[in-house]
């Protein structure tokens, strides 16, 4: 037993109207197409659903059990085209994204404001979590995108280079060393540094660094999280060594980012999806307002 939408909408137009000709009218049929569609209809469930005179149609006793259910179909036929209408206008749906924790407090509440402003049926979820688990939410479905630093790439992922930025020297506005373009490593060190602690991603890249040189980082302060380093050099505690994007997106600090060189060091902020598959029309709106939303790539 498969009865067609056609079928179904034709047999509760006519129990509704009663009569061919009304229900042929509404669905731009002929009378005869109604009724083959009734007939056909009747065949697949084996029952008679309209008992047909020279002036109306009358549903029959297993009509009327079939009406609602008929209905119930047609309405949640309308409640999906207009949902899938809905998302490929971008006016309706849910985005999942996963972001580390400091490109979530950073960068992402600006975006998610313009998103919100621009397609304001779809609802966001934001998912801040460690830097290590961004790609594997993205890898397993759970976010359709992620924002984040990603080493070697894995096979099924794609990114998108959003922001190109290095390692910095961060301190306050009105510091002496403020007015420097840039600095080196060994400049930076002679300052009471603010660092991550060891363990953290951007630490042990900086380790890595200082090792090549032959130097070490001894900090005269050592937190968990890049908002507390920032906290601390905004007050005053020192220069904090984090990406320069820090910054750039929190411009009511008061702080400026020193590109550090002598190496330069690259730490760059990607899009991240999976490969081989289409982005939702959200998830393709978003990344617009998030390449829209960074300063230019340097």
């Amino acid at each position: 037993m498969n009865p067609t939408l056609r079928q179904l909408e034709a047999f509760v137009l006519c129990a509704r109207q009663g009569s061919l000709t009304a229900a042929a009218e509404r669905m731009g049929l002929t009378p005869s197409a109604i009724s083959l569609l009734l007939r056909q209809l009747e065949a697949e469930l084996g029952l008679r659903l309209l008992d047909r005179t020279t002036r109306r149609l009358q549903l029959t006793e297993a009509g009327r059990d079939a009406l609602e259910g008929a209905e119930r179909v047609l309405q949640e036929r309308g409640r999906l085209l207009a949902g899938v209408q809905g998302l490929a206008a971008r006016r309706g749906g849910q985005l999942v994204i996963a972001a580390s924790a400091a490109i979530a407090a950073v960068m992402l509440p600006g975006m998610m404001r313009v998103f919100v402003e621009r397609h304001p049926g779809i609802r966001l979820v934001l998912r801040d979590v460690s830097p290590d688990r961004v790609v594997p939410m993205v890898e397993e479905g759970i976010a359709e995108i992620g924002m984040g630093t990603v080493g070697e790439v894995p096979t099924g992922i794609r990114t998108e280079t959003l922001l190109s930025d290095q390692i910095s020297a961060i301190c306050r506005g009105d510091a002496p060393l403020a007015a420097r373009p840039r600095l080196s490593w060994a400049e930076a060190l002679a300052e009471p540094c603010i660092s991550v602690v060891p363990g953290n991603p951007i630490r042990t890249l900086i380790d890595e660094t200082l090792a090549a040189q032959g130097r070490s980082l001894e900090p005269a302060w050592e937190v968990s999280f890049f908002a507390t380093a920032l906290s601390l050099t905004a007050a005053g505690f020192g220069i904090a060594l984090l990406p320069g994007y820090l910054v750039g997106q929190s411009p009511a600090m008061g702080l400026v980012a020193l590109p550090l060189e002598e190496p330069r060091v690259r730490r760059d902020v990607a899009l991240i999806s999976r490969a081989g598959r289409s982005l939702s029309p959200a998830a393709s709106a978003f990344m617009t307002v998030a390449r829209q939303s960074v300063p230019a790539r340097r």
